[in-house]
């Protein structure tokens, strides 16, 4: 686990501890990506739309989920690559999804 990320104008190691024996080690680093909530938050939803095996929401090409007028974008969607660039390209293609259901009422 994590403990510290340290340097001094930019992140040079990790400050590592073993979380069964609580022995700590230095590991050198030239970054960092933090992640936070890697388990989508959907107990909520199950029996009301399609999830995967993790919890994710199943759609298809253009966001929609198996129940008609309900698209899913971003993070917790199955497959997504989970990066803010791919969210707002899945957000964009919601946005189309839902602009073509609202003209066809």
């Amino acid at each position: 686990m994590v403990d510290r990320i340290e340097g001094e104008t930019a992140v040079s190691q990790l400050s590592l501890r073993n979380t069964k024996d609580g022995i700590m080690s230095l590991l050198p680093v030239h970054g960092v990506f933090i992640a936070i909530g890697v388990e989508p938050k959907t107990d909520y939803l199950h029996g009301s739309l399609p999830l995967d095996e993790k919890g994710c929401m199943i759609t298809n090409e253009v966001m929609e989920t198996g129940v008609p007028g309900i698209l899913v974008a971003g993070d917790v969607r199955h497959n997504s690559a989970r990066q803010a660039v791919t969210a707002a390209g899945d957000g964009a293609t919601a946005a189309l999804s839902v602009e073509r259901l609202v003209s066809s009422l």
